[in-house]
């Protein structure tokens, strides 16, 4: 039995079944892992319009 790699028929499976698998062996991967860590900053608080941050930004005095 010899595999034709130029068959399209025998990608389509192939591609099928490497997404079956990786559906399935996602299950034993933590989810930290899959999922993407949003890039954000944190906020400033602020207490009736003033800045209550812990870091001075500089500006004026």
């Amino acid at each position: 039995m010899s595999h034709d790699l130029a068959d399209w028929q025998f990608w389509v499976v192939t591609v099928i079944a490497a997404g079956a698998l990786l559906y399935l062996v996602r299950g034993a991967i933590p989810e930290r892992v899959w999922k993407r860590r949003k890039k954000g900053h944190a906020a400033s608080l602020t207490i009736e319009g003033k800045s209550m941050s812990k870091k001075p930004r500089g500006g004026s005095r």
